[in-house]
């Protein structure tokens, strides 16, 4: 088959177009507009190292995308003879500015020595009288002073402009240093599509970042002349990949994606050890301690080391350059287990590092294999026809020898070093509660990456609500403001913080939970300060019986709210009595004014009416402690 020809590269104007943000990252869709005349290479914009290049797709509507190519694209070294054509001009304008400031300098004295200048009076016997003065040439003396400041200001003017050109020149010197010290096309991905067809068509590159998360928060705001709530959703947006996403749709989920490596399979149960095991021994090597290390030579620095050292003089941080210690070098042991054989590669120790350990052994210990996961109560073992290769780390070489043969076991555990995903409070898996919710931003949006987080909107809604006042007169004088309701929406709204507004004024903050359509809720509107309960108690303490004393305490509860408003105010109040388990003390409620919704087993009481305008209305309720004389009661509180 004859292979495509493809047409040279043809950059492309892929910008973001739509992003769904995860807990922890994103997924990130660019788009492009392409003309395509037969077979052609298309390449991406480049992607940063966040990307996850394992979740690189192309599509194309209106073509076919026949391959896609991913290539790594390593950081740029240093442009030594452009580094030093600027490095001469940066000294050039340096050797210019100091001759400025110089001159500068010198004509400021000038100039402060002519505004000095003024006639005095000649000063001679004082027994005698002052000389008159001859004012000839006063106005000789002023013109030639005038003149000479004047030409001393301007060249002062013409000194200032000609610095502030040659600093705007500097500035522009020392970017393309910059650029040179720390090249911006740094370490990333390179994306080329080949495509075929023919008229225009559409492209789009989806991938995965690292570094982006989102959590939702609520705006709440009360509107008491309507009886209505303004509810809005937004998601404070914040990410990390190195490229800005701009005017894109964004999609909020709650969802957490995952990426199956390869289906699972299960293993065989055998019972009772295996037919015809045959012994096997094993070979011992004897350690042979390595000559030690000899001491490096020192060399010379390079062209290149002198201009980077230049350029760090100019306070630019230069980018490593390529080698050993290169972005991308700097490998410590990458080891990979696969079946039964080791994979992967160790770098050598530094020089330097064996200077510091001289009497370091010729051979460390083994390393030491893992841990082999604990066995099914009914699986038994069974040898291994293959044993894996162990590593021994020495100074100068590394060798492997074959340690005895592990015995594999197989559980339905899972494995050690796996650890179940864990979730902050506000991150939008906890406060979603398992649902999959996904909301998308009701306009396009800009996120710069490393600048904050951004508040995105999200959705919106008016409910009209039957606002009541809550209080808890035992615990506070607050009076919260509530609303009672069932969700009217068709979807499900997830949890987060949420900001309070009475009108125009802030409220405080509440913490909604996840609703669900329909569900009955709880809506916090925030404090009503103009409502006060004054809670006051009254005790009376009687003994009774004749052989067998038992003291009662009877306990008279008052509260007093009053409304100032003008309207009806709804109002609910919550209050309790103590109750007991042990059977030598009883408590009981005598009675309730107005007659109380109660709970025996928890002790709790609560009113609910309305309190007409600018009166006052009064709760009290009686309950008694009977207990043994001499006892002394002491108070625990329980959550039922």
């Amino acid at each position: 088959m004859t292979p495509l020809l493809f047409a040279a590269l043809a950059a492309l104007d892929a910008p973001v177009t739509q992003v769904t943000v995860f807990t922890d990252q994103a997924r990130v869709v660019r788009t492009a507009q392409v003309s395509v005349s037969g077979p052609q290479a298309l390449e991406f914009p480049p992607l940063r190292d966040s990307a996850d290049v394992s979740s690189v797709r192309v599509e194309a509507q209106g073509a076919e995308v026949r391959r896609v190519d991913i290539e790594r694209i390593e950081p740029q070294k240093l442009r030594t003879e452009e580094a030093k054509k600027v490095l001469a001009s940066l000294d050039k304008l340096d050797l210019e500015l100091d001759r400025l400031n110089q001159e500068r300098a010198v004509v400021t004295a000038q100039r402060d020595a002519v505004q000095r200048l003024a006639p005095v009076a000649p000063t001679g016997d004082p027994l005698k009288a002052a000389p008159k003065l001859n004012s000839s040439g006063w106005a000789q003396g002023a013109q030639f002073s005038a003149e000479h400041l004047g030409r001393l200001q301007a060249k002062l003017r013409e000194g200032e402009r000609a610095s502030k050109k040659l600093n705007e020149q500097r500035e522009k010197l020392l970017d393309e240093a910059r650029k040179l010290g720390n090249p911006q096309t740094t370490s990333g991905w390179k994306i080329t599509a080949q495509v075929s067809g023919n008229g225009p068509a559409t492209l789009t590159l989806t991938y995965l970042v690292r570094g982006a998360q989102w959590t939702p928060t609520w705006d709440l705001q009360l509107q008491p002349d309507t009886n209505t709530v303004n509810l809005s959703l937004a998601g404070m947006v914040s990410q990390s990949s190195g490229e800005d996403w701009a005017n894109a749709t964004l999609l909020l989920s709650t969802a957490i994606p995952s990426h199956a490596v390869k289906v699972p399979k299960l293993s065989t149960w055998k019972i009772g050890v295996a037919d015809r095991f045959i012994p096997t021994p094993t070979p011992v090597f004897s350690p042979v301690t390595p000559p030690p290390p000899l001491r490096p030579f020192g060399t010379a620095r390079s062209e290149e080391d002198l201009v980077r050292a230049r350029l760090q003089r100019y306070g630019i941080a230069t980018a490593e350059k390529s080698g050993a210690r290169g972005a991308f070098a700097d490998k410590r042991a990458e080891v990979a287990f696969d079946g039964d054989e080791i994979q992967g590669e160790l770098d050598a120790p530094a020089p330097e590092d064996l200077e510091e350990r001289p009497r370091m052994e010729a051979k460390s210990r083994p390393m030491a294999p893992p841990p082999p996961p604990s066995p099914s109560p009914l699986a038994q073992s069974m040898p291994s026809s293959r044993a894996p290769s162990a590593v021994r780390v020495s100074a100068d070489s590394y060798e492997s020898e074959a340690p005895p043969e592990p015995v594999s076991t197989f559980s339905l555990a899972p494995p050690p070093a796996w650890r179940p995903p864990r979730f902050g409070a506000d991150s939008p898996v906890t406060l979603a509660a398992g649902y999959d919710l996904s909301f998308t931003s009701l306009q396009k949006e800009t996120v710069p990456s490393e600048r904050g987080a951004r508040r995105v909107a999200l959705w919106g809604a008016q409910w009209p609500v039957s606002v009541e006042r809550k209080l808890f007169p035992a615990l506070t004088t607050d009076a919260f403001l509530v609303a009672e309701l069932k969700n009217p929406s068709q979807q499900v709204l997830p949890g987060g913080p949420a900001q309070l507004y009475v009108g125009a004024d802030p409220a405080g903050t509440a913490r909604l939970k996840l609703v669900s359509p329909g569900e009955p809720f709880t809506l916090p509107l925030g404090i009503d300060r103009a409502l006060k309960p004054v809670r006051n108690v009254q005790v009376v303490e009687a003994t009774q019986g004749v052989f067998s004393k038992e003291e009662i305490g009877t306990y008279t509860v008052t509260i007093e709210l009053a409304n100032p408003y003008r309207a009806p105010v709804a109002v609910r109040v919550a209050d309790q009595f103590p109750v007991t388990d042990q059977k030598d003390v009883e408590t009981k409620l005598l009675d309730s004014k107005p007659t109380a919704i109660q709970d025996a087993k928890k002790g709790s009481l609560e009113w609910r009416l309305t309190i007409p305008p600018q009166q006052k209305q009064v709760f009290s309720f009686t309950y008694s402690v009977k207990r043994p004389r001499g006892w002394k009661l002491q108070q625990q509180e329980v959550v039922r």
